[in-house]
């Protein structure tokens, strides 16, 4: 089962350019490491302001906050507020033995 961890900041334009900066090498490492999770970035199509770092884990890991998650979550707070979610398939489309 793949899950979802959604990290997103909301602020301004010129502000979330900072931003991505600054997360740019996290999410590189990420997408490094052994970890088994893919990283990437998205802004959001019609808001300037908003700024999401997703990360898709797989099998094996159970869907919790992670480190590199919250690691995440702790640089973005200083660009704005953030929401850090954790998102798993929705009902009938997965088999839930091992969360």
């Amino acid at each position: 089962m793949k899950w979802i961890e959604f990290i997103r900041v909301r602020s301004s334009a010129s502000v979330l350019d900072e931003a991505v900066s600054a997360v740019t090498g996290e999410v590189n490492k990420i997408n490094e490491s052994p970890s088994g999770a893919e990283a990437f970035m998205m802004r959001h199509g019609l808001f300037d302001g908003d700024l999401a770092v997703v990360l898709v884990w797989g099998d094996g890991i159970k869907p919790d906050k992670t480190r590199e998650g919250l690691l995440l979550a702790g640089t973005l707070e200083q660009y704005g507020p953030v929401e850090h979610a954790v998102w798993i398939p929705a009902a009938g489309n997965y088999d839930c033995k091992n969360c």
